[in-house]
């Protein structure tokens, strides 16, 4: 098929591109499977390390349990949003109509609380909200 498209002037560059992509895209997506792994293992490495870490620098003065897991369904989240706003119109004299001018003075406070529970606290039926 290849000694068929080099005979003719010009065609066999087309084909030849195609042939490249595909083999480029095949490589791009055969090393995204190795190139997650390696950040997931980055991850795991760092969880690991904080919790040997935390395990030495405490030197028998915590005891407890140093849980591995993180899941961000264990949090509790409260926001309060309050707005004010006042509103001004106002027409002035000029053009032949006046002038028509209204503002805006807006204020927005967010006050938002954020608990985050320990995974022993979760109970899988009935999620903390």
């Amino acid at each position: 098929m290849l000694r068929a498209l080099k005979n003719k002037n010009a065609q066999a560059v087309v084909g030849e591109y195609t042939i490249v992509i595909f083999l480029v895209m095949a490589v791009v997506i055969t090393m995204a499977v190795y190139f997650k792994r390696a950040v997931q293992a980055r991850m795991r490495d760092a969880r690991e390390y904080m919790i040997t870490e935390v395990r030495e620098r405490t030197d028998g003065d915590f005891n407890g349990i140093l849980y591995r897991e993180y899941e961000p369904y264990y949090g509790n989240t409260a926001a309060v949003v309050s707005r004010d706003m006042n509103e001004e119109t106002r027409i002035q004299p000029g053009g032949s109509s006046g002038i028509f001018q209204k503002f805006y003075n807006v204020s927005v406070s967010v006050d938002v609380n954020s608990e985050t529970a320990p995974p022993k606290d979760f109970n899988r039926t009935e999620p903390v909200n």
